[in-house]
């Protein structure tokens, strides 16, 4: 009786063989980095460069947010503001700001989620997400780049302004009430 020669999709084997699960991983890179666009999504011309004014303040939000710390046991640093109004209290304000900065030498990255939050149909009092935005720069020495934006840049001009707004509110609040460690405290 003669033996078949085992190829890369034969009945005994299928597909769990070394050789035909290393092809098809070969060919599903192949495949992926095809369909990824060879511009990020800050160059496409939706975003259009990013304004060295809105780079300026999200350095400013950088150091501001990084200068709060980590709080204990988190080797990232993660803070949550509000925006929304002018008004020193958060419960009414209609935008949640989530910071997150991660350092990864020489770079540190910083990552700035907004979610927009509409009255519930039910009770008003409660609010739900109705959309997020997200902002990704990293940030490098002194040198600022935008990675990522959901906003178009008027849009990402404006929101920057009120997110450093916040953060400073935010700061400024902790301090007046005797708050000194601003490690120790959520959000």
């Amino acid at each position: 009786m003669k033996r078949r020669k085992a190829g890369l999709f034969s009945q005994k084997e299928g597909f769990s063989s070394y050789k035909t699960r290393a092809l098809l991983t070969f060919a599903a890179v192949i495949i992926l980095l095809t369909l990824i666009p060879a511009a990020s999504p800050a160059d496409s011309p939706r975003h259009g460069a990013p304004e060295a004014k809105s780079l300026k303040i999200l350095k400013k939000i950088f150091d501001e947010v990084k200068e709060m710390g980590p709080y204990a046991g988190e080797d990232f640093i993660r803070r949550d503001f509000f925006t929304g109004s002018d008004d020193d209290d958060d419960t009414y304000k209609d935008n949640h700001v989530a910071i997150l900065i991660q350092a990864a030498a020489p770079l540190e990255k910083m990552k700035i989620q907004i979610t927009i939050m509409v009255p519930s149909e039910g009770s008003p009092q409660v609010k739900i997400a109705k959309t997020t935005k997200n902002i990704i720069c990293v940030v490098e020495g002194d040198k600022t780049s935008l990675q990522a934006s959901d906003y178009e840049e008027k849009e990402l001009a404006k929101t920057v302004a009120e997110i450093l707004q916040a953060v400073v509110s935010k700061k400024r609040l902790l301090k007046e009430n005797g708050i000194k460690q601003l490690r120790l405290f959520p959000g």
